[in-house]
């Protein structure tokens, strides 16, 4: 019998040996020669596997890394403060049609404005305004027609025009503040007032809930009947509230 050996014919698994191999069967062809076909030997990559285990692990303690990283900075510099609102300065302003314009003096002594601005603010609970002055802008939602009861003030352009601020009295301390230069001199800045379910916000603009930069809860449950405003010492202020 004549044993060729040759690279092709059926290959079948041999469990005789000990290591896990491919071993081809014995094929007769017509003539009678047995043909023996070279084994091929599968071995397992083991090599590639732990290649992969390493990467798993690696990409693993690096994800563990980065949260923990991110955890750490958050309770050191806390969370991101929101976006400051731009600022819209306005020269020449016009008063249309139903629009009340008013000028304060270089004294912290507020004007009582509901006779001037109508009844609508304070069904609507919403009110909007411009202004110009330097700094030291006052106003003020009361429950009394007068500024002597129980009242909300919100001051804009404290401290040289650097700070504003929400209080619950008059020059009281500061329950909310907001350290941003809005006013101009020259030129009208425009700000909205909000005072709905115990809620006080402030805002740039005319729309509500516009560029809010101050909001305060007040449990007091004021029933606010009259708005006033004032600027303070060594500023006057031009004042324009929009109809609604």
């Amino acid at each position: 019998m004549e044993i060729q050996v040759k690279s092709n014919g059926y290959e079948v698994p041999d469990t005789r040996k000990s290591v896990p191999q491919i071993y081809s069967a014995l094929n007769e062809n017509s003539n009678g020669v047995y043909t023996y076909i070279e084994p091929k030997v599968i071995i397992s990559s083991k090599r590639k596997w732990k290649k992969k285990l390493r990467l798993c692990v690696t990409l693993f303690l690096g994800l563990i890394i980065g949260i923990g990283l991110t955890i750490a900075g958050f309770q050191i510099f806390g969370p991101s403060s929101p976006p400051s609102p731009s600022i819209n300065h306005y020269d020449n302003f016009e008063s249309p049609s139903g629009n009340k314009t008013f000028t304060t003096p270089e004294n912290y002594e507020f004007r009582m404005v509901r006779c001037e601005i109508g009844n609508i603010p304070f069904k609507q609970k919403f009110l909007s305004f411009s202004v110009k002055a330097c700094s030291d802008v006052y106003l003020v939602l009361t429950s009394k027609y007068d500024d002597e009861g129980p009242l909300i003030e919100i001051a804009i352009g404290l401290n040289g025009n650097t700070r504003s601020a929400i209080r619950t009295e008059k020059r009281g301390t500061n329950i909310v503040t907001f350290t941003r230069s809005f006013l101009n001199c020259r030129r009208f800045t425009r700000f909205w007032v909000s005072w709905k379910n115990q809620i006080i916000q402030v805002g740039m603009g005319l729309k509500e809930n516009n560029r809010e930069f101050m909001m305060m809860m007040d449990d007091r449950k004021l029933n606010i009947v009259n708005i006033g405003i004032s600027t303070g010492r060594g500023t006057t202020g031009d004042w324009l509230f929009v109809k609604p």
